[in-house]
């Protein structure tokens, strides 16, 4: 008799259980959202916000359309800060707003000089913002005019500029976090990539994305500087962020230029406490296929490969070392996470060095050493043109 009532109380309590945890009190319907696919934010004449957002039109993107319609609307309103324009914007929509499916965000370059702080508290404090959204500063135009940018080959024009992204070496997905994390560090300073509207051709007057380099951020998250589109690689390289690369060099004594398209690459730190002092042994590895060679040298020749390979080698050397050296002088912060190496592997050191990173870093000594490898050559081994002709190429 007491274990029916035991058995009764149990499936009376389960029931009671179900009936308070099953169901959705507070669901919104997908058909009652509008899906923004990508942000824009500006700053106008008077100081305020401009927020741009670029939503999908889910009626025209049915297979069975024969007629080719856009696949998005673009919306504008200005607000005294970023929730304030957004409520703004969302009296100019029959669907409730929604940022969770926000795959890009685009930052107007006065807005991005002005500062990021306030736009950053907003992200974080938000659960809706997609933390893995990639976020991109419009160097010398408005974030306003890179949403207004056509692109035929893909639906959403917004999204244009994360393939490119990828398909020229960079990580996509994550430069909103890791601008959140770098910010949020004492010792280092954000980064974020940078874009450009450039002009189809060079007589076209249509407009298109190019990925340029990297804005360098001070801690009050405004922009101090930025990195062209060689040294932004040559520091996710650093990083051990770089997925594709390639390198175009000279050989000392052959005229013509040699093209390589490496991958497999592996960026290593190792850090180094001298007499008080830090010291970093940077180590880059990589390995490639020769695309092009406007050189005589004979790859066939395994003396004249190694001359290409060296070549290739100090080439790399040297750009990575000019561009820390340049970092240091110029901008005096650390954006390669040298300080995340120091904390790691000197941790007791550390400690003490963290203090005073932004007057130690500047000073500190680096030594780059690559390990780069032409693993093949192509499909062939010589040069199609004559040897007399070749000398005279690089100079056409």
């Amino acid at each position: 008799m007491r274990q029916r009532k035991q058995f009764a109380v149990v499936v009376a309590s389960a029931i009671l259980i179900c009936t308070l945890v099953t169901g959705c009190w507070d669901r919104t319907e997908l058909n009652d959202r509008a899906l923004v696919m990508a942000s824009g934010l500006d700053l106008d004449a008077n100081g305020r916000w401009l927020l741009t957002d670029q939503v999908i039109i889910p009626v025209n993107l049915a297979k069975q359309e024969s007629i080719t319609r856009q696949s998005f609307l673009t919306l504008s309103a200005t607000g005294k800060d970023l929730v304030d324009a957004g409520q703004l914007l969302q009296t100019k929509l029959s669907r409730q707003y929604f940022l969770g499916h926000r795959r890009v965000i685009f930052i107007g370059e006065e807005a991005a000089r002005h500062g990021l702080t306030g736009i950053m508290d907003e992200y974080t404090r938000n659960p809706d913002v997609r933390l893995r959204s990639d976020i991109f500063v419009v160097r010398g135009a408005r974030a306003i005019d890179a949403l207004e940018i056509k692109a035929p080959l893909e639906q959403y024009p917004g999204l244009t500029i994360i393939k490119s992204r990828r398909f020229v070496g960079g990580t996509v997905g994550d430069s909103l976090r890791g601008f959140l994390i770098a910010a949020a560090s004492q010792t280092s300073c954000a980064t974020l990539p940078v874009l450009e509207i450039v002009p189809e051709t060079v007589q076209s007057t249509n407009k298109t994305f190019a990925f340029t380099g990297r804005a360098i951020f001070n801690k009050e998250l405004k922009v101090v500087g930025y990195l062209d589109f060689s040294d932004a690689n040559y520091r996710l390289w650093v990083t051990n962020d770089l997925k594709k690369r390639q390198i175009t060099f000279q050989i000392p004594g052959h005229p013509g230029y040699a093209t390589v398209d490496l991958s497999q690459f592996a960026g290593r730190v190792h850090a180094i406490v001298q007499y008080g002092h830090p010291r970093f042994e940077v180590e880059l590895t990589g390995q490639g296929l020769l695309r092009e060679n406007q050189t005589n040298l004979n790859v066939k020749d395994p003396k004249q490969l190694k001359q290409l390979n060296d070549a290739m080698q100090h080439e790399v050397n040297d750009e990575v070392t000019q561009l820390i050296a340049k970092v240091q002088k110029q901008y005096k912060t650390d954006i390669f996470g040298f300080d995340q190496a120091l904390a790691r592997q000197q941790p007791k050191q550390w400690k003490v060095m963290k203090l005073h990173w932004n007057e130690l870093f500047p000073e500190a000594h680096f030594n780059v050493a690559t390990r780069l490898k032409i693993k093949t050559v192509g499909l062939t081994s010589k040069n199609p043109v004559s040897s007399k002709l070749s000398q005279g190429y690089g100079s056409w």
